[in-house]
């Protein structure tokens, strides 16, 4: 199974039709993503959505093929993230932890996050996937890489590339669309073995967003 990532930066149509235009991509976690009444979701898909602004969300495309649901144990009140359930096995926890307030903490949002869902993340095949918001190579950010580690997931990109977390040769956002002002924010932790993986380039994405996709497969 692929899974891809990618904030697309307001929504627009095109955007998320280059998505699943992605053949052989079998989910997408889409931060960014209007609802329903704001972009066309195309035949051969299940659509989970979850926002506080209609054309600014967090969504996830499953592609036909896959049996999905959205977990019954969800919580509503823990913005944004969105835990899928497919094929019966796999917990694919989506994750875009989003300021309310100026007083709120991106850190403090992912963990709450995490905590009420660690239950669920240690008794599946989980997968962590979006924009985490977190920067890399912050001290701050310490704490969820810790968390992680504790319970036994793994970054894939770091994996996959052998790379420390916070040396990154490569980035996944660029700072008001400024090549000048790269960071790495997006991540996919995860406890199953990682198959293959790709961080996308700025080009390759056609820049249509300030940040770049990446891709699992697990």
């Amino acid at each position: 199974m692929k899974i891809m990532s990618y904030n697309i930066s307001w929504c627009k149509q095109e955007k998320t039709d280059w998505l699943v235009g992605h053949q052989d991509v079998d989910a997408f976690v889409v931060p960014e993503c209007g609802n329903r009444e704001n972009i066309i979701v195309p035949n051969g898909f299940r659509f989970f959505w979850m926002g506080e602004y209609a054309t600014k969300g967090l969504g996830v495309f499953v592609r036909d093929g896959h049996k999905c649901e959205l977990a019954n144990w969800y919580d509503k009140d823990l913005r944004y993230a969105l835990p899928v359930i497919i094929d019966d096995k796999y917990l694919l926890l989506a994750i875009w932890p989003t300021k309310k307030e100026r007083t709120d903490s991106y850190i403090n949002i992912c963990l709450s996050i995490l905590n009420a869902y660690e239950g669920h993340i240690n008794r599946y095949p989980t997968i962590i996937i979006g924009d985490y918001n977190i920067i890399s190579n912050r001290k701050d950010s310490l704490p969820i890489f810790q968390w992680m580690t504790e319970h036994n997931l793994k970054s894939a990109h770091h994996t996959y590339y052998k790379e420390e977390i916070g040396k990154e040769q490569r980035q996944t956002y660029y700072h008001q669309f400024k090549e000048t002002a790269p960071f790495f924010i997006d991540f996919a932790f995860t406890n199953i073995d990682v198959k293959d993986y790709k961080l996308y380039t700025w080009d390759e994405s056609k820049r249509m967003s300030d940040h770049v996709p990446l891709m699992v497969k697990i």
